[in-house]
């Protein structure tokens, strides 16, 4: 991501409509499907930016953070999550089996990973068996632009690869869905202008944006309540939801 992009996203990220849409899902998810036991869970934001999606993990569990850029790590530990450390999803620095759920939100299409195969089995590597992973990936190649290449995005997915990358990890998919249809038709228009013009900078830089955050947020809101019940089949994002699977007991022997 460019350095600059990193301010940006620090400033808008605990009010702007898609962070908090995303961290709305990321709750509902979590009612539904993270582990379910008595003791506090352990929690893994890999790659968590500059913290607001951590911030909220922090009152889940035990929760621990660590993204690739040292700027995002610094800012995390200004609002006071200090369990951060610099590191790739590529070579997580944690010990197999380390977590029950791990986060992981547009993270593996970024430039620096190009081996999108080797970042999940990484995250499939820290959650012990039966722990669950949550996945947010932005969906469409045809729809990179200019926001894109702000934030070195090299590579935007369909549910079919996602599953697939799942399933090679030795995870098992339980929700793939798309979000953010309901503004799909916009954001496509939009996007598919910038890809025409020259704008350079994301989409967090955008004061109109700003202007109808709270009309986008209602809006994704009703949508919501949709994805409570069913699954979208277009949208700007994709979210997965996968559990590890448990290793088979071994035949007893006579």
């Amino acid at each position: 991501m460019n350095i600059d992009e990193y301010a940006i996203m620090r400033r808008v990220e605990d009010q702007h409509w898609w962070y908090v849409a995303l961290r709305d899902i990321i709750r509902m998810f979590w009612d539904t499907y993270a582990p379910k036991q008595g003791q506090p869970v352990r929690l893994l934001d890999a790659g968590c930016g500059t913290g607001a999606n951590l911030a909220m993990l922090s009152g889940k569990g035990t929760a621990f953070g660590v993204d690739f850029a040292p700027e995002a790590v610094r800012l995390c530990r200004k609002r006071g999550l200090m369990q951060t450390a610099v590191a790739s999803v590529e070579a997580l620095p944690f010990s197999e089996e380390s977590f029950d759920l791990v986060l992981s939100c547009d993270v593996i299409c970024n430039r620096s990973i190009p081996d999108k195969r080797l970042a999940v089995n990484e995250l499939a590597r820290v959650l012990r068996p039966g722990g669950v992973l949550f996945l947010n990936l932005p969906a469409y190649q045809w729809l990179w632009s200019s926001h894109d290449a702000a934030v070195h995005t090299d590579r935007r997915f369909t549910r079919t690869q996602i599953n697939s990358l799942l399933r090679n990890a030795g995870l098992a998919p339980q929700r793939l869905t798309h979000w953010n249809a309901t503004l799909f038709p916009p954001i496509a228009l939009t996007r598919l202008w910038r890809r025409r013009s020259d704008r350079r900078t994301s989409d967090l830089d955008n004061a109109s944006g700003e202007r109808f955050s709270t009309f986008f947020q209602r809006i994704l809101t009703l949508e919501q309540r949709l994805l409570r019940r069913t699954t979208l089949p277009f949208g700007t994002s994709i979210f997965a939801i996968a559990t590890k699977k448990t290793p088979s007991p071994k035949n007893a022997t006579s």
